[in-house]
């Protein structure tokens, strides 16, 4: 690890810890002359985190005390921030951002978490199986876990830099019913319903979840409408054995096309008309994804110190999304120098089927009367198969950017030929064994292992490829109570990716494995009512696959990635009547072995080197504006790299706001987005001097009214 991320660790330990003191000998002071502050503090309503993890995450250890950046949100942050979709919420965690995106319904592809590209979406603790990207929507969600580093007790394959855990609504402790409307910019409508009964120590309980949503874009003839429905029912057994099965059906259509990035030189970009879409046209067919989900889980208690748990789902994902593409390039759709060019209808048709399945105990005991252990013990089985298959026109149509004409026969839109297919059939299982150990009340010990055994299938074409791998991921983490409110803490963790290929030799390439190392440091403040985490990582990522430079139709296995960079969060509630949500991340992820020396030391493409996120609510005080709150955020996203070596998407920076109001069991919600109107491209790539991007949507607003009972 690099001295100076020790020394900024020390550094900011020592100043949080003397913070904090002063803190605490201020908050005794105040309780001599104010009556009861705590009380009134702990009832507040606006609680935008959570205390502990899900048990999801399949460890009982209390967060402060695991050696890790955990993030956890909860659904009443996303409803304030008008956060629908996964994408939404990534401002709540710092350095999580998401890439270049090809569709609407790529929901979470093209992730990156600390500089690498992510497959690590779960939904409460098993794959997501959408190879696309998760694209479960607030309706759903309880609560998002942002997980940074390996993690193997959650799942072992995946990138060094972390993991997204999604949690579903399950029936609680108390009824709930609530109703919500939301209108807004670009014919925007959306209704849901939230509908539940509380938990009997025996029998049945229940949760429904349903909403409709409707929106065109602020691009031409484009426009989608999905619906949800989530039924959850839960047996108890007794209080200690349940049974509980879900189904989640999540289906979209997008109309008229499914896309609008745009594709220009770089000196034309964010120059033409913003509303202009060069990939759609009214004659296209209609655009699908149609996502299901079931899972169930059983739970039983032996007593306080053992449990058991046992929990298996299916997804099936298939999406057919229609567009355009360029007959000259079989790319983007660009233009001349007069403008025009000849545009070909383009189909890609994705499928995934995951099987999963997952067996593992919880267990607490004694060695000594100041030795207590933490276990997990658990296996893990996964079958997914996934397929793309694409094809394109065999006739194509001049389209001009300066005279946008749209209507095409849809007829000789379906005359298409096969242009790729791909297969791919993915079989692990897993064991693995964790142990945090707490030595007296400071000191705690966490260290364990996964083995995991895959076996993969790849088929181009008639073309098949086989491999086996295996890979014993160790962890090992330590972490110091300074008091019981403040914790320092370094990590070593592992993972790794299967590869499939061979080089030209018929050597057949290793998987790609990732090594972390992270010192950090965690904060509760006000009785655990906010909390801050700074965090500095040292990642490398091994066996990358390049080129050959000896015969460029090869591939051979060499590459190595470093990435580095310190993360700080910020998250909870500062007094009664301020919630902030803020972090900031640096990160440096350079190749630091590849074939072609000219790219050694450049930045690794399309992570952001620094991420900025804020979101500060302020209620008004009782004896004011009762029931009125507003809230102000901001995204800055500073010096993207691509493919192209030195070159960056342009940064931007975006404001954000709200407004609510509540009365009794009424609550109206005005959301704000891009306030300032600006300009600016979202996610893209540059290579031989042009821009491939998705621009950003001007400034929208939605409004929502919202009904507990």
């Amino acid at each position: 690890m690099n001295k100076y991320y020790l020394i900024v660790i020390l550094a900011i330990a020592t100043t949080l810890q003397m913070w904090g003191q002063t803190q605490q000998q201020d908050k005794e002071n105040l309780k001599k002359t104010v009556s009861l502050p705590e009380v009134v503090v702990t009832k507040n309503k606006r609680k935008i985190k959570n205390d502990t993890i899900s048990s999801t995450l399949k460890t009982d250890v209390p967060l402060i005390e695991i050696p890790q950046n955990i993030i956890s949100i909860s659904s009443s942050l996303l409803k304030e921030q008008g956060a629908f979709v996964l994408r939404d919420a990534a401002r709540n965690a710092s350095g999580v951002y998401f890439g270049l995106n090809n569709d609407v319904f790529d929901g979470a592809g093209n992730l990156y978490l600390r500089g690498f590209t992510q497959n690590g979406i779960f939904r409460n603790g098993l794959p997501s199986g959408d190879f696309r990207g998760s694209q479960d929507d607030e309706a759903i969600i309880d609560r998002i876990e942002f997980i940074k580093g390996p993690a193997g007790f959650l799942g072992s394959t995946g990138e060094a830099g972390g993991k997204i855990n999604i949690v579903t609504k399950t029936p609680g402790n108390s009824k709930i019913l609530n109703a919500t409307i939301t209108g807004g910019s670009y014919n925007f409508y959306r209704a849901s319903i939230d509908l539940g009964s509380g938990i009997k120590e025996k029998g049945f309980s229940y949760r429904f979840n349903t909403a409709y949503n409707y929106q065109q874009y602020f691009v031409d003839i484009m426009e989608s409408r999905k619906y949800i429905i989530a039924p959850v029912v839960q047996y108890n057994f007794t209080k200690h054995t349940s049974i509980l099965a879900e189904y989640i059906l999540n289906n979209q259509t997008a109309i008229s096309g499914s896309t609008f990035t745009k594709f220009f030189p770089v000196d034309k970009i964010l120059t033409d008309d913003r509303r202009a879409n060069y990939l759609a046209d009214s004659g296209l067919p209609n655009s699908t994804s149609k996502s299901q989900n079931a899972r169930v889980v059983f739970k039983h208690e032996f007593n306080d110190n053992w449990k058991i748990t046992h929990q298996s789902s299916y997804s099936k994902t298939p999406a057919e999304t229609w567009s355009f593409l360029s007959e000259e390039t079989y790319n983007a759709v660009g233009f001349d120098e007069n403008g025009k060019t000849n545009r070909l209808a383009w189909k890609s048709f994705n499928d995934n089927k995951t099987l999963s399945t997952q067996f593992f105990v919880n267990g607490k005991f004694h060695t000594g009367k100041k030795i207590k252990h933490h276990i997990l013990v658990g296996t893990e089985y996964a079958i997914s198969k996934d397929s793309t298959y694409q094809t394109f026109g065999l006739k194509s149509f001049p389209f001009d950017v300066n005279n946008l004409q749209y209507g095409l026969d849809r007829k000789e839109l379906l005359d298409q030929e096969a242009f790729l297919d791909y297969k791919s059939n993915n079989n692990f299982l897993a064991l693995y064994f964790y142990n945090n150990v707490k030595i007296g009340k400071r000191l705690s010990v966490d260290f364990g292992g996964r083995y995991t055994h895959n076996q993969n299938e790849t088929i181009f074409d008639t073309d098949a490829t086989k491999f086996d791998q295996d890979a014993f991921t160790p962890r090992a983490g330590i972490t110091y109570l300074i008091d019981k409110n403040t914790a320092v803490f370094a990590l070593y963790d592992e993972s790794f990716v299967p590869r499939s290929g061979q080089d030209k030799q018929g050597t057949p390439f290793k998987p790609i494995r990732g090594q972390d190392k992270e010192l950090g440091v965690k904060k509760n403040w006000f009785d655990g009512l906010l909390s801050t985490s700074v965090t500095a990582f040292h990642i490398s990522r091994n066996n990358m696959v390049t080129q050959d430079p000896a015969d460029p139709l090869f591939n051979k296995q060499l590459g190595q990635v470093v990435s580095k960079g310190v993360e700080i969060d910020i998250l909870g509630n500062i007094t009664k009547n301020i919630a902030v949500s803020a972090n900031y991340a640096y990160t440096k992820a350079t190749i630091t072995k590849d074939t072609d020396p000219t790219i050694v030391g450049q930045l690794s493409s399309f992570s952001p080197k620094e991420l900025i996120n804020s979101w500060v609510s302020y209620s008004f005080p009782t004896n004011t504006i009762r029931g009125l709150s507003i809230s102000l955020g901001h995204t800055s996203i500073i010096k993207r790299a691509t493919n192209t070596v030195g070159a960056f998407i342009p940064d931007y920076t975006k404001f954000d706001g709200s407004i609510s109001y509540t009365k009794g069991k009424i609550t109206t919600r005005l959301l704000l987005d891009n306030l300032t109107n600006k300009r600016y491209i979202l996610t893209g790539d540059i290579y031989e001097g042009n821009v491939y991007y998705t621009e950003g949507t001007p400034f929208n607003f939605k409004i929502s009214l919202s009904v507990k009972l």
